[in-house]
């Protein structure tokens, strides 16, 4: 069994999300995608994300009834920065004989020798870089180049601050969720 793993802190969850997550499947021929939104991205410890169990909610809303997508909060229920390394620990349980493929983004490989105990992480999946530009540096990993989707969590935030539309850039429900607790009202750092 092939299955994808998506982690992130998800603030907000949106369609360039999906969008890349179908994508993937498709082209890894994967059974199905988790998406593991994190309770504290050990890269990101300045910011202030919206509250985690908002953020899961925001995951679960946003995949509802899409065959082949699932969401798993083990970082959140974990608690704490959220390291790879744990997650897949974890999910190798699960999934023994399974191959696990965790996507990353191309601007994370900068960045990947500085993940908490990196080379155990390539024995137990393998990385799939999701390039966007045509040409990468090169790198040992499988490399998907992403359909152009100029959407970003920052910039649904900033909209959000602004009192602009994030129709069309975010599921109908997942846009509900963010209204009903009122969030991103003040630009968050990113």
């Amino acid at each position: 069994m092939r299955i994808g793993i998506m982690g992130g802190t998800f603030d907000p969850i949106h369609m360039g999300h999906l969008i890349l997550a179908r994508d993937a499947c498709e082209d890894l021929d994967l059974k199905k995608l988790i998406f593991i939104p994190n309770a504290v991205s050990p890269h990101k410890l300045a910011g202030k994300p919206a509250p985690p169990e908002l953020r899961a909610a925001m995951v679960r809303a946003a995949i509802e009834g899409e065959p082949g997508f699932e969401a798993d909060e083990v970082e959140i229920l974990r608690g704490g920065p959220s390291y790879t390394i744990d997650t897949l620990l974890y999910l190798r349980t699960l999934h023994p004989e399974a191959d696990l493929f965790y996507f990353i983004g191309e601007d994370n490989l900068a960045e990947l020798h500085t993940w908490r105990r990196v080379d155990e992480l390539q024995y137990l999946a393998q990385f799939v870089v999701m390039a966007r530009a045509a040409e990468s540096a090169p790198h040992p990993y499988i490399t998907l180049r992403q359909r152009r989707v100029d959407i970003s969590a920052t910039e649904v935030r900033e909209r959000i601050a602004k009192g602009q539309s994030i129709r069309y850039l975010v599921p109908d429900k997942v846009r509900h969720i963010i209204e009903n607790h009122q969030l991103y009202r003040e630009v968050l750092s990113s």
